[in-house]
């Protein structure tokens, strides 16, 4: 009698669980439409997936042109610049390396990549305590018609304590810090392309206002 009434128990105990299982999916899947309608909806009130920025539209097409087309900053931009709706193609360029001016694409240029280390402060002994890691790049903009931004130069520096006892461990996350300002200099470089943007689309209002 003692095992029956068990079972029983048990099994009353196992309903409430199924229930609130199915009433957890019905939830994911009502969320799941949720932001799915969220995804459709923002851009046509004006908000915009993150991640995404409102570039000029003369770089609609646009050809990357850098020293090292492997680099992590080269292909970090391309992905950011395909996130943003860019169709990023190959060459547009005749044998002068000069932009066909029957062709509607743009050429970004990362004129240069310059990365170095400078020593901020010094034990005791003189061993090295503190880096300051320094990041700069230039880019310009060239297109079709009379679509041109002149070159701008985009610096970024970190600090970084340094442990002479820990040389290994401290050269990985030293790594890991470029890597890190890296990723901040391509969002600074799509904030300096959507300003270009901005800036043109007033210049044309500008006019039809008056």
């Amino acid at each position: 009698m003692k095992k029956i009434a068990s079972d029983k128990l048990q099994g009353t105990r196992k309903k409430p669980v199924r229930a609130e299982i199915l009433v957890f999916r019905t939830r994911c899947v009502l969320f799941s439409l949720l932001l799915v309608t969220c995804s459709f909806l923002l851009p046509s009130c004006g908000y915009h997936l993150r991640g995404a920025y409102q570039l000029p539209p003369q770089m609609a097409i646009t050809v990357i042109r850098a020293d090292n087309m492997n680099s992590e900053l080269v292909r970090s931009l391309k992905r950011s610049l395909e996130t943003s709706g860019i169709h990023i193609v190959q060459n547009v360029t005749d044998t002068n390396g000069v932009v066909d001016e029957k062709s509607q694409a743009t050429v970004l240029r990362v004129i240069r990549e310059k990365q170095g280390k400078r020593v901020l402060s010094v034990d005791s002994k003189g061993r090295v305590r503190e880096y300051e890691l320094h990041y700069a790049i230039a880019i310009e903009l060239s297109g079709a018609g009379n679509f041109f931004v002149p070159e701008q130069t985009l610096e970024l520096s970190r600090d970084f304590l340094f442990d002479p006892e820990d040389v290994l461990g401290k050269s990985d996350e030293e790594a890991d810090l470029l890597r890190d300002m890296q990723q901040d200099m391509v969002r600074l470089i799509m904030l300096r392309l959507q300003a270009v943007a901005q800036k043109k689309s007033s210049a044309v209002q500008s006019p039809q206002a008056q």
